[in-house]
């Protein structure tokens, strides 16, 4: 744009908002001001600083587009549809009957309300999320705020005329907009105010009354809002879910409700809500905030079901800006994977690994870790055996994933040429006291092969003894668990109970790394979280001032919560019971394995035994025998003490040779 045409889109723009103030917005002024180059960040501005509504209909959205009018300005005007109003809400609180006993659950906070708006921006660690931007601007103070800057300012600009409804060209839209009532304003503004006590028992209240169902969507809003700010998350996401469900037709609110809900399940590392929420919404009408994260919920709502094909379109949909865009990389790769389309899948992981991404860095380095194992499993699957225990070697010593390289790794070195020193010293590595939490049985067993394979059959039956006396009694203790459940006798709510609650004695009957791989399985750890979440929420409510907590809001929320926690616990139950059930077959599998390599170890013992007597010379020949352990600027080998030290961890290898003989 060259000097002229800037200072016209200036004077335009300056000319726009001067007259805002004596005449209605329309769609003509928002096509003019992008057609002389106005910037989308100010005509958003105006939109928002205006008072007027559109209800866009198919063909007013076609027009914006071919007028070159961008997304977010079409989505501005979309959100002030509905029922919301733009008008500027009182301040003072309506007379109420009930008002004294509830500002005094918030007298507290109000001092520290009326200093945050003195400042330039509000510095409230509960508010980290959502913070609050404050100007005085000609004696009046306007307040941005994530939650609702489109659909209800606390302040704006009073207008000249209240008669805005005029037409004005043949793009006018004549609709008038239903001012909130006074009760729900003075509710939201004590939301504003930071006095989430007060405004949390009005709108409690005013939701209950059932008089205001056309602006029953603003109140369970701001009720879930209010909840959020106490903490009491998921009580505050049963009430976006309402708004949800009322659907895209509440504008802004519909669209802000999604982005808590996305928040909430971040925050509880839980998406049930959500993915439920979103499966009964059309794509289409995912608000352009939190469209990416929508899709990859709806992605991985998918690849539970199976729907691979499904799941692949949305989890490719997610912009690499997006908090969620390597977890949805990562699940592309495992999908081609299981696709056996290998190259493709190897290659995003090598994506993954060679590539910066925004979001959390312990989940960045986590899902760089499990890329790095499945590029491994996929050379392991072809037969590049020395390959694949390359990348599984590249994981970092006590990386979150290394005890699962350890042991895949000591499987592709056992199966590679003369690597049994190798697979040893990693096997040795896992059953350090350092990985009592993890839950590998299968290494004793590759261990016994292993010290089969080099005729250690002394070691072997050692191992196999070990093996036994030590998951044995698991497999016993975990079939007298379940076995109630199994028979009918008990819920399975009773099973997560029995394990889990903080009263139960029965968790000490089974080792901490199982309970590790429990927890590690999705579809429990989901509903145990949100049990959990809803125990801390049932803390907090206990420790909230008396003239909330039995307050009807107060009360309210304590059997709706206990009635949740039911649910997930039988949710919670169903997982648990599946995956001790996984475990204890598991763990039978495995002991057939061990009668059987036992058997093969008495038939080579015996083998061995008739070598040594018709060559008497070569029996014995290792005994007395002191061997030198070297070391080289690479690797350091040592004898093992059968002690353990972290910094040893991962270098261990036998060097000791085997004892067949040719």
């Amino acid at each position: 744009m060259n000097l002229t045409k800037l200072v016209a889109s200036l004077a335009c723009t300056l000319c726009m908002l001067l007259s805002t103030a004596a005449m209605a917005l329309t769609l003509d002024d928002i096509k003019q001001m992008a057609a002389v180059g106005v910037p989308d960040n100010i005509i958003i501005s105006t939109i928002e600083g205006a008072e007027e509504t559109f209800n866009l209909n198919a063909q007013d959205i076609i027009d914006l587009k071919g007028a070159g009018i961008s997304d977010a300005v079409i989505e501005a005007l979309q959100g002030t549809a509905g029922t919301t109003t733009r008008s500027k809400p009182a301040l003072r609180d309506e007379d109420d009957s009930q008002r004294s006993r509830a500002d005094s659950a918030d007298r507290e906070e109000a001092p520290r309300s009326r200093s945050s708006r003195r400042r330039s921006f509000s510095d409230d660690s509960e508010d980290s999320d959502d913070s609050m931007i404050r100007r005085r601007r000609r004696g009046a103070t306007t307040e941005s705020n994530t939650d609702s800057d489109q659909e209800d300012s606390l302040i704006r600009r009073r207008r000249g005329s209240r008669d805005d409804n005029r037409e004005r060209g043949s793009e006018r839209t004549d609709s008038r907009v239903k001012r909130t009532p006074k009760k729900i304003k003075a509710a939201i503004a004590n939301y504003k105010e930071k006095k989430f006590l007060t405004a949390s028992l009005k709108l409690y209240r005013l939701a209950e009354s059932g008089k205001f169902p056309e602006f029953e969507a603003k109140i369970n809003y701001y009720l879930g809002g209010s909840l959020e700010k106490l903490g009491l998350l998921h009580s505050a996401q049963v009430y976006f879910q309402k708004v949800v469900k009322e659907g895209p037709s509440s504008g802004a609110l519909f669209a802000n409700s999604l982005a808590k809900m996305v928040s909430i399940s971040d925050k509880t590392n839980d998406p049930i809500y959500l993915i439920r929420s979103i499966d009964k919404i059309s794509p289409d009408d995912y608000p352009g905030k939190v469209k990416d994260d929508l899709y990859y919920y709806q992605g991985i709502r998918n690849f539970e079901k199976g729907d691979y094909k499904q799941a692949e379109r949305n989890f490719s949909k997610l912009g690499r800006s997006n908090r969620h865009f390597v977890q949805a990389r990562y699940y592309l790769g495992v999908i081609y994977n299981q696709q056996n389309r290998r190259k493709r899948a190897f290659k995003v992981f090598a994506d993954i690994i060679n590539r910066d991404f925004r979001g959390d860095p312990q989940t960045i380095a986590s899902i760089k870790q499990l890329s790095f194992i499945n590029m491994a499993r996929i050379r392991y699957s072809v037969q590049q055996y020395s390959k694949a225990a390359e990348l599984y070697e590249r994981l970092p010593r006590l990386a979150t994933h290394w005890s699962t390289s350890l042991y895949e790794a000591a499987w592709a070195h056992f199966m590679s040429e003369n690597k049994e020193y190798k697979a040893l010293g990693h096997l040795l590595t896992i059953h350090s006291p350092f990985f009592r939490k993890v839950w590998v049985p299968e290494a004793r067993i590759l261990e016994a092969l292993t010290y089969y394979r080099i005729c250690e059959y002394g070691y072997v039956e050692d191992i196999l003894d070990d093996f036994k006396a030590n998951y044995g009694p698991v497999q016993a203790t975990i079939d007298r668990v379940l076995e109630p459940y199994t028979a009918g006798e008990k819920p399975l709510k009773e099973l997560y109970r029995s394990l889990y609650s903080s009263t139960s004695r029965e968790y000490r009957d089974l080792p901490q790394a199982v309970f590790a791989r429990v927890e590690s399985n999705r579809r429990f750890a989901g509903p145990h979280n949100r049990v959990l979440q809803i125990e801390k929420e049932l803390r907090r409510i206990r420790q909230l001032k008396p003239q909330w907590r039995d307050s009807e809001v107060g009360k309210a929320l304590v059997p709706m919560l206990r009635k949740q926690r039911g649910i997930y616990m039988k949710i919670a139950g169903i997982a648990l019971a599946n995956e001790l059930d996984r475990v204890r077959l598991g763990l039978g599998d495995l002991m057939g394995q061990e009668a059987l390599i036992r058997f093969e170890v008495v038939s080579g013992e015996y083998r061995k035994y008739q070598t040594r007597f018709r060559n008497p010379e070569a029996a014995d020949v290792q005994e007395g025998i002191e061997f030198d352990f070297a070391t080289n600027p690479d690797l350091i080998y040592w004898p093992f003490n059968d002690e353990y030290w972290e910094d040893e961890l991962g270098y261990y290898e036998r060097v000791e040779p085997g004892d067949c003989k040719e």
